[in-house]
């Protein structure tokens, strides 16, 4: 049975909890609540996998140019990862290459985003989603005493914003269908990118000397803050900022149509407000050089 710890804090303390891999009972209770779950829906009138094309079609929200454009990409990115697995080409070229292979993935995921969101509601999408949550429900054990997490299937729905609950199916599905938190590193373009010293080891942009840069090579922060050489904020165009994002200038007056500074109103206030402050001040001072002379 393949197992997998993880590490969260809870309450303020960090507790071990160890994710297993599901037993047959396991599987058996949850193949139950995915029947339930596909009865379910089908009597609600969810959608089935097989009639989601038709469904698409009929909401104009998938059709035979799109289905053109999604293949056309498919087959641009395919022929970029050949031509940069071959090489043979200048590497600056190699780099434009991988930041357009990024562009056309992210393009193909918007794309059939409404097919990924229709396919979670379909009856079948319903179903998966009820027996995964029972596996969660009964894989998760304290690491100390082996003693289940989750009292039943209903406390994980309970808490499924939970950060144990979390980082558990996070967990769970690696386990059970293979998935790769570190998906995105695997990439042929993040490969060569990471290799040739373009990106780190979060696949943020670097520059020869190993700072953040963003992909037109201006420095940034942790945070993905503009900042100069000296670490100070900037805009995008070099210009100072302070920490909330406000240019650091002189300010001047505006001018009025004779040429003379306007002053607003809580401006005048405000001075209004520290004039008597400073005479204050003044008669403070005359009084403390009187009694020095006096003494």
């Amino acid at each position: 049975m393949k197992t997998e710890d993880i590490k969260v804090e809870v309450d303020g303390k960090e507790q071990t909890f160890t994710v297993r891999s599901p037993s047959l009972t396991d599987q058996r209770e949850a193949q139950k609540a995915y029947n339930t779950a596909f009865t379910d829906a089908i009597k609600s009138n969810s959608v089935v996998r097989a009639k989601m094309d038709d469904v698409l079609e009929d909401q104009g929200l998938w059709n035979k140019e799109k289905q053109k454009k999604y293949e056309k990409l498919q087959e641009e990115l395919l022929a970029g990862e050949k031509k940069l697995a071959k090489g043979g080409f200048a590497l600056i070229d190699a780099k434009k290459l991988a930041l357009k292979m990024r562009d056309v993935r992210l393009e193909i995921r918007d794309l059939i985003s409404v097919r990924t969101s229709l396919d979670n509601h379909s009856a079948e999408g319903q179903a998966d989603n009820a027996r995964f949550n029972h596996l969660v429900s009964s894989c998760v054990v304290y690491k100390e005493n082996d003693k289940p997490y989750f009292k039943d299937l209903e406390d994980y729905m309970n808490r499924m914003d939970d950060p144990v609950a979390l980082a558990s199916a996070s967990k769970l599905a690696n386990i059970i269908y293979g998935l790769d938190n570190d998906f995105e590193k695997g990439l042929p373009e993040n490969k060569f990118l990471k290799k040739y010293k373009f990106v780190n080891d979060d696949l943020r942009f670097i520059d020869k000397q190993g700072r953040t840069i963003d992909s037109d090579g201006r420095l940034v922060n942790a945070d993905g803050r503009y900042i100069d050489e000296q670490g100070s904020f900037v805009d995008r165009d070099g210009n100072p900022v302070d920490k909330e994002g406000e240019y650091v200038v002189d300010a001047e007056p505006f001018l009025d149509d004779d040429g003379k500074p306007v002053v607003l109103e809580e401006e005048k206030e405000t001075k209004e407000d520290e004039a008597p402050k400073s005479e204050d001040k003044d008669k403070d001072k005359e009084a403390d050089s009187k009694t020095e002379s006096s003494e």
